[in-house]
């Protein structure tokens, strides 16, 4: 228990030495009447940290550059996370992990005293591992949450052909195809498409918007075929129904891919568990027999 207490106190201890010239650059407490309002709810050990980065988030900020906010905002986007955090606190998620993966490695040296050089290895590889921890996780949600959207996406365009088909215009028919989808990227990105619209966005640039913050092939091909047919004056209609095609095409083809994979991700369970397992079932009562009969008694 001592030893979770001191390891406890240590983190602490190491996050307020860490992050107290970032604040002390300010010399201003946060603003207490800052909205919070934009936010999407926070996970629960956003909301344990939200504190710190409440009260540290505005020296971060101030030390970042322009080019390294845009990148990390790019990323947050990619993510979903947008409406979540800021850059800056992302950074002080990013150190506190990393303080915390830090101090646990030192607290399990010391405290469980440990000679063995593998396990001193380990403990000390927890250190890089902790920083790089929320970048590794920041991408792995942005393709998870890619590989939704790649998924819903054709759904998505085709119940958006049928509101144009019925009479809708562009914005009501993508009202509907909205409201038709269930919780997911794809109706995530598309209301706020459809926020940044009534706030004066025009079409173009809104869609360009979204395509950066998506960041995949599909959904630029998307937004460059509805602004060429808007600039050319095409049919929207016949624009849209051909991409929808496009995309379930590829959808076929994704899947496909993966069908043909399964057999050679197959390979390594079979070999490495269920040939021994079947050799183990197959040979115990041959060996059996021959040692009843005394032939392994030669070797």
């Amino acid at each position: 228990m001592s030893l979770y207490l001191a390891m406890s106190l240590a983190s602490l201890s190491c996050c307020l030495v860490l992050l107290l010239p970032l604040a002390l650059r300010t010399g201003t407490e946060p603003s207490p009447t800052r909205d919070e309002g934009w936010r999407d709810q926070l996970p629960w050990f956003l909301r344990l940290l939200r504190p710190a980065m409440r009260w540290y988030s505005e020296a971060v900020d101030a030390a970042l550059t322009t080019q390294r906010r845009e990148v990390l905002q790019t990323q947050l986007d990619a993510a979903g996370a947008a409406y979540m955090i800021s850059p800056a606190e992302f950074l002080i998620i990013r150190r506190v992990v990393g303080v915390v993966g830090a101090t646990a490695s030192v607290v399990a040296i010391a405290g469980f005293n440990l000679r063995d050089p593998l396990h001193i290895t380990i403990a000390i590889a927890i250190v890089p591992l902790s920083f790089l921890y929320p970048d590794l996780r920041l991408r792995e949600v942005t393709k998870r949450r890619q590989s939704r959207f790649e998924k819903d996406f054709p759904f998505f365009l085709d119940v958006l052909v049928l509101a144009m088909k019925a009479g809708l215009n562009f914005i009501a028919a993508l009202e509907q195809a909205v409201g038709a989808l269930r919780e997911g990227p794809v109706k995530q990105e598309f209301s706020r498409y459809l926020r940044e619209s009534r706030a004066g966005l025009s079409r173009r640039a809104a869609l360009d918007r979204l395509a950066a913050r998506v960041m995949l092939p599909a959904v630029t091909n998307f937004a460059a075929a509805v602004s060429q047919a808007e600039q050319t004056g095409g049919s929207l209609g016949d624009v849209l129904a051909d991409q929808a095609r496009q995309r379930r095409q590829e959808r076929f083809l994704r899947a496909e891919k993966l069908a043909n994979q399964a057999p050679v991700k197959m390979l390594f369970p079979l070999i490495a568990l269920l040939f021994p397992t079947t050799f183990i079932i197959i040979g115990f009562p041959i060996v059996i027999q021959l040692l009843e009969a005394g032939a392994l008694d030669l070797f």
